[in-house]
């Protein structure tokens, strides 16, 4: 495989199923993102880390097509599933219809139903959303997201606002979840253990341009107990001009 400029293995392309090439976005006259080019392959998870302002979400946002105001050429597959860190859910609907929201029919809600279940809200379809905790709306937004099967999923903070506890058990259903449904994935996060524990790979963005592409390769489960956790841990802290002692 090709060598990355920042010294990384390149992703091959031979099963890509998200392709984005010499992508870049300015507002105002100021450059966000310059000539980004990035592949996912299919249930592939890849986190994207860069500082604040790095344009990390702006990336996000054109490949969800949010946002076509932007210079290169971008592919993803059908509509893409976005994940917020704020879970999004109507409080005039309740769960399911939260869930099953733009589609009908008995297919529908028994996709709902079953990713309800998946999700560990099995029982609580016909809740109104502020009954749920935190944790549990954001279950009920990632089954909303996966209830199209979509081919690629965005991750936008989506733990950010959740406490420890709650974020260790949203990252294991997270892992489950990828697996079972394998859409590609890309998880915007400002946090580097995060980051490491879910992904295959990892990318840095520095001032809109990808600094660095990195393989995680640890196993599925224990990645934490790794040796190499640390080391990978300590190379990406670096990258974004923080140690380890600072974090």
């Amino acid at each position: 495989m090709a060598l990355h400029p920042a010294g990384a293995l390149e992703a091959p392309t031979t099963d890509a199923i998200v392709r984005a090439h010499g992508v870049s976005r300015s507002f105002d006259g100021r450059g966000i993102l310059h000539d980004i080019d990035l592949t996912i392959r299919r249930g592939e998870f890849v986190a994207l880390l860069g500082r604040s302002g790095s344009g990390k979400s702006t990336l996000l946002r054109i490949l969800a097509r949010l946002d076509g105001d932007y210079r290169g050429s971008i592919e993803v597959p059908g509509r893409p599933a976005v994940a917020f860190q704020d879970s999004r859910l109507l409080p005039w609907a309740r769960v399911l219809e939260n869930v099953t929201l733009g589609l009908r029919g008995r297919a529908a809600r028994a996709r709902a139903q079953a990713l309800l279940a998946e999700v560990g809200l099995d029982g609580r379809a016909g809740d109104w959303p502020k009954t749920l905790s935190g944790g549990e709306a954001q279950r009920a937004a990632l089954a909303r997201a996966l209830v199209r099967e979509p081919g690629l999923l965005l991750m936008d903070e989506p733990f950010g606002a959740l406490d420890a506890l709650t974020r260790i058990r949203m990252h294991r259903l997270v892992r489950d979840l990828v697996r079972r449904h394998r859409p590609a994935v890309l998880l915007v996060t400002h946090d580097v253990d995060e980051a490491v524990l879910l992904a295959d790979r990892v990318l840095v963005l520095t001032d809109g341009r990808l600094s660095l592409d990195l393989p995680v390769r640890l196993p599925a489960t224990g990645r934490r107990q790794s040796p190499a956790f640390g080391a990978l841990r300590s190379r990406l802290l670096a990258e974004l001009g923080v140690g380890d002692d600072d974090h």
